[in-house]
């Protein structure tokens, strides 16, 4: 009887032991995780900032574009008629 308490107890210590080396490795994938997310976030910001002055310039694009296109009709329009 003593034998299989001591069988016991050493099976429950060895549990016990390979839970909480789970327990900290978890700890530390939850950490490394965390490490992760932070850098995407800060990458994500930058990706929006990029976009944000990627869309300006198109616009400012758009914009000349459309004042050139103006420019020109008036041009064309003058042209016909003399």
């Amino acid at each position: 009887m003593k034998k299989v308490l001591s069988v016991a107890s050493l099976i429950f210590v060895a549990i016990s032991a390979t839970g909480c080396a789970n327990t900290s490795q978890l700890q530390a994938d939850v950490d490394a995780l965390k490490a992760q997310v932070s850098s995407l976030s800060v990458k994500v910001d930058e990706a929006n900032e990029r976009s944000k002055t990627a869309e300006a310039t198109a616009n400012r694009a758009e914009q000349t574009a459309n004042d050139t296109n103006s420019k020109l009709n008036r041009m064309f329009k003058k042209s016909m008629m003399k």
